[in-house]
């Protein structure tokens, strides 16, 4: 998985609420599951937190230590909890273990998608629900306003993040639906949902600021000149795209796919 140390904080302000869109509609998706729920990259902790208010017995995981540190901070001590450090796609858990399994974009961040995949499924009891998101193919909604910025002033592209050809997968309902399927889980929906994220302007760049993911690494990667340049014209651009009660509000899509364990 993408390295995500020394940006967690960054991430917690800025990109973790976005991520936060979806785990309503995802632990609604595995409702009266039989067994404990798996929480596959907690990061911050909003849905493995969500997951125990709704009586779940639940093990959240993430292969960064800090992320691992907020999640606890976020849940408390609570006996219905297990927290570890581990990562895909190599999980220490037996066959079967999970009456629910949740993804919550974790799979576009991954070197290997389908080996992931199989091993969400591996872990699936029988019956077991398995919900994944990502992030489409499309721009993000916050994506003019960043990457306007980033014109304006000039900044340079790294190099690609893509997987090779024969490791990625289309980023669409049916490319996520197609994994699920190659793992053998029965595919029951594959959508793409919608919300709005609403954010300080000064939080969503909190997050480029500090490094976090792509977007981060372009910034942090530019000449000292090039980035006041840009964080100039992204402030310019958000005082003028802010709404009266101080925040942005924007569109915000993302790929879900809800399987079974058969």
């Amino acid at each position: 998985m993408k390295d995500w140390t020394g940006v967690e904080e960054a991430y917690r302000v800025s990109f973790a609420t976005l991520c936060a869109g979806t785990v309503t509609m995802m632990v609604d998706a595995v409702a009266g599951a039989a067994g404990p729920l798996l929480d596959v990259g907690c990061g911050t902790g909003e849905l493995a937190a969500q997951a125990l208010r709704r009586g779940h017995r639940v093990t959240a995981l993430d292969p960064d230590p800090a992320m691992v540190a907020m999640t606890r901070e976020r849940i408390g001590e609570d006996s219905q909890a297990c927290l570890d450090v581990a990562a895909l796609p190599d999980l220490p858990y037996p066959n079967g273990a999970y009456g629910a399994v949740c993804a919550n974009f974790v799979i576009n961040h991954v070197e290997d998608p389908r080996a992931c995949v199989r091993e969400l499924a591996r872990v699936a009891a029988p019956g077991a629900r398995v919900a994944m998101t990502i992030w489409p193919a499309a721009g993000a909604g916050w994506n003019p306003l960043v990457g306007g910025a980033f014109t304006d002033a000039g900044v340079v592209p790294v190099a690609s993040t893509r997987l090779p050809e024969h490791l990625d997968f289309p980023r669409t309902p049916q490319g996520l639906a197609a994994l699920a399927t190659e793992a053998d889980l029965e595919v029951l929906t594959a959508q793409e949902v919608t919300w709005t994220w609403s954010v300080s302007p000064e939080d969503l760049w909190a997050g480029v600021a500090g490094g976090v993911a792509t977007v981060g690494q372009t910034f942090l990667a530019q000449e000292p000149q090039v980035q006041r340049a840009a964080a100039r014209r992204y402030r310019e651009r958000a005082a003028e795209a802010v709404a009266p009660d101080g925040l942005l509000h924007l569109p915000s899509r993302a790929v879900l796919v809800l399987a079974s364990q058969s």
